[in-house]
């Protein structure tokens, strides 16, 4: 049985998840954002559910905390919380969030996204843990970022989108698409936030840059073919 650690300050709420979750999950429940940080690393979840506002250390924290620690940094985060607007929301992917459930909210829906997410990370797990191509190489385990040997950094929600390319080769992807497996359904982040993010991703890829192509009118493509690496190959 997979297990959900529920970090939320509000009793109301832990028992509204816990009615709705326990008879498929195993759910785990903290109070306070510290005590959030110690059962993730002791019980290791297959989901965190994390609202922002939790007192001395808020949800932002724990999840820059969770993501920068060894087990549980790859362990997918929804944010629950009261908080609407887009700046809450960005700030929560841009720390690697996988999702954002703004309360209140339907238990039929936070069902369907907790399932979703477990799905893909699950899919994640059985991946490869290692890309390699000629001198690119991308520790999916790691979240690490290797060009010509040389490790470069990556935040957690370039790293996401990066990996997403790289998991889909070959396919155009829409903006839309993006969207919505990057920053979660129903966000309102706009199209722009993708082309920015894209194009801090190509700057950092250097001379790897053209193996994320532009399609236009549609979107993105991830080209791992021969043309694109021949290119790499004469910049580098």
């Amino acid at each position: 049985m997979e297990k959900i650690l529920v970090i939320d300050d509000n009793k109301d709420y832990q028992f509204l998840i816990q009615t709705c979750l326990s008879p498929e999950y195993k759910v785990i429940l903290a109070s306070t954002g510290k005590q959030g940080v110690d059962l993730a690393r002791e019980h290791k979840p297959d989901l965190i559910l994390l609202d922002i506002q939790l007192g001395e250390i808020d949800g932002f924290e724990v999840c820059h905390l969770l993501k920068g620690q060894k087990e549980t940094a790859t362990t997918p985060i929804v944010f629950l919380s009261s908080r609407g607007d887009t700046h809450s929301k960005v700030m929560g992917f841009d720390l690697g969030a996988d999702d954002y459930v703004q309360k209140p909210f339907e238990a039929d829906e936070l069902k369907a996204r907790v399932k979703v997410r477990i799905k893909q990370n699950q899919v994640r797990k059985d991946g490869t843990p290692l890309f390699e191509l000629q001198g690119l190489r991308i520790d999916f385990l790691g979240h690490r970022v290797y060009i010509q040997e040389k490790e470069v950094a990556f935040s957690a929600l370039e790293f996401k989108l990066l990996s997403f390319f790289v998991r889909n080769p070959d396919r155009v992807l829409s903006r839309e698409k993006i969207l919505n497996n990057v920053w979660g359904v129903d966000t309102v982040v706009t199209d722009r936030v993708v082309d920015s993010h894209i194009r801090s991703i190509r700057k950092k890829l250097g001379p790897f840059k053209d193996h994320i192509e532009s399609i236009y009118g549609e979107g993105y493509r991830f080209n791992p073919g021969t043309q694109a690496a021949e290119k790499a190959a004469e910049a580098a």
